[in-house]
Order: structure tokens, then C-alpha cells, then sequence
């Protein structure tokens, strides 16, 4: 849920941000495609300049994915969806999840501005604490939990009500997910088979899920 219902691209169409908004370049890019990668030496030419560590991105279409790797292991922290905002500084990795479009500046264009728009620090807090919470249930997960524990604790986290039915639109392919709970697809789909063969879950469609048992998926969260 946006933080206090806040859309950076609506505020961007405000009269008084025009200076703002013609500052800032639409990026377009595709499914799976590396926007930011810490790993890559400053001085790599074939690196595009969007990686450079001045810059500041809002998402205008598609989703992209947050996440730390280490010994070969990849750890989400935040999937940021339309309106968000984020910067390539912080020496994480983000990558498509979809296809979509970035509206995209430089950081020292963006901090003569962003004192004039509250909302952006409004925005940011909540990413800032989705990441953190991420980062404590990644934590948590590497030394108390399982995939299982991961797997329920992320449909629980995503779960919406719709139609007085509560659903998980997973929004990602089963290799997204996996990593996002930091295991393998083989291991994901059998998860989640064995949640519908036991009621937890029911399959509407590929990618979309009924929440049939909540109690028990709780249970399996703990």
C-alpha cells in the first residue's frame, strides 16, 4: 500500500514541479534487465550511464526488484511498483521484474528540487521501511526459518482482499520467486502445490492464488 496514498507521478504534474519534471529523461526497459549493479567497476565503459551512483529513478511503468547477493545467493528487500522512488547509490541491485519506463535524473538535479516536494521523503520512509522489515525477515529467515516459513510469510505479505476472498497475485515468474524467498523453483513449486493439495491454497490461475486457509498459513509463518 503507497504511504498515505502518495503518487510521486501526480505530483510531478503539478504546475509548480514542471521544472522537476522536464529535468528528468524516460528510460525504457525491458523484463529481467540489470538497472543497478554495485558489482561492476566504476571505470567499465560498457557500463550505461544510468548506473551511475548519482542516479535517482521514479518508477512511471512496470515493477523492479530490490535485492542484496552473496556466495551466490540473492536476498530481496523491496519490489518497488509505480510511483516509487529510489537511487542507484545505495549499492544494491535492482532489476526488472516486467517491462516498463523510468522517469530518471542526476542526484545533485534532484536534491535542488526535492526539498520543495515533501511527498518524496514521505515516499522514500516507506520503502526505507519495507527494505528494513525485508531485511530483519531475511534475517530472521537464514536463521530460524525454512522456505516454507518464507514462502507463507511473503503470500501473507502480498494477500489482498478482493471480492470478500483474500488473494495472492505472485506478479513475478516462479525463478522471481524463488529468489525472493532465497530458494529454487523446484523447491517453490513444490511448496506451493502442497499448499493447494492440503486446502491452504486454491489456484485460480497461473500466478494467482485464494488464501483458503489463512490460520494455517500463519501457522506455517511462525
Amino acid at each position: 500500500m503507497k504511504f498515505a496514498e502518495i503518487n510521486l507521478l501526480t505530483e510531478l504534474e503539478k504546475p509548480e514541479f514542471k521544472d522537476l519534471r522536464e529535468a528528468m529523461n524516460e528510460r525504457r526497459f525491458v523484463a529481467t534487465e540489470m538497472i543497478a549493479d554495485p558489482s561492476c567497476p566504476a571505470d567499465d565503459i560498457t557500463k550505461p550511464d544510468f548506473f551511475a551512483a548519482g542516479s535517482v529513478f521514479i518508477v512511471k511503468e512496470g515493477r523492479l526488484r530490490v535485492f542484496l547477493s552473496a556466495e551466490g545467493k540473492e536476498f530481496t528487500l523491496s519490489i518497488l511498483e509505480v510511483g516509487d522512488i529510489y537511487t542507484c547509490h545505495t549499492g544494491t541491485f535492482v532489476q526488472a521484474i516486467t517491462s516498463g519506463v523510468l522517469l530518471t535524473t542526476s542526484l545533485s538535479v534532484f536534491h535542488t528540487y526535492m526539498r520543495d516536494i515533501p511527498q518524496v521523503s514521505k515516499v522514500m520512509v516507506r520503502i526505507l521501511g519495507n527494505m528494513l522489515k525485508s531485511s530483519f525477515g531475511i534475517i530472521d529467515g537464514l536463521v530460524f526459518g525454512d522456505a516454507s516459513t518464507r514462502l507463507a510469510g511473503f503470500l501473507l505479505s502480498i494477500a489482498k482482499e478482493e471480492d470478500g476472498k483474500l488473494m495472492a497475485r505472485l506478479g513475478m515468474t516462479g525463478e522471481q520467486l524463488a529468489q525472493h524467498v532465497g530458494s529454487t523453483r523446484q523447491t517453490i513449486s513444490t511448496l506451493l502445490n502442497d499448499m493447494v493439495r492440503s486446502g491452504i491454497l486454491v489456484r485460480i490461475k497461473r500466478g494467482v492464488f485464494e488464501i483458503a486457509d489463512v490460520a494455517r498459513l500463519e501457522e506455517l509463518n511462525k
